[in-house]
């Protein structure tokens, strides 16, 4: 099962980002997160969230590495900023 390692991260500092982020994408990672920290596993949120287990291992393997900038989206290529 995995679990957050990264030490900056904590359920506190998760459930803040949750409810002052506006992008919806980024909000549906957090969830994500939140919904590790109270214990459940990642094929149960998956399902909850519709997502695939490897998208939500990928979110949180980069919580682990970078903290929650690792749930940042990068930038589209090409496009205007």
């Amino acid at each position: 099962m995995l679990k957050i390692t990264h030490a900056d991260v904590t359920r506190q500092n998760v459930w803040d980002a949750f409810r002052r982020c506006h992008d919806v994408c980024l909000r549906e990672r957090y969830h994500a997160v939140l919904l590790l920290l109270d214990g459940h596993t990642c094929p149960d949120i998956a399902q909850w969230l519709y997502h695939d287990e490897d998208t939500i291992r990928i979110w949180i393997h980069a919580v682990n590495e970078q903290g929650l900038e690792g749930l940042q989206r990068a930038p589209i290529p090409g496009r205007a900023s």
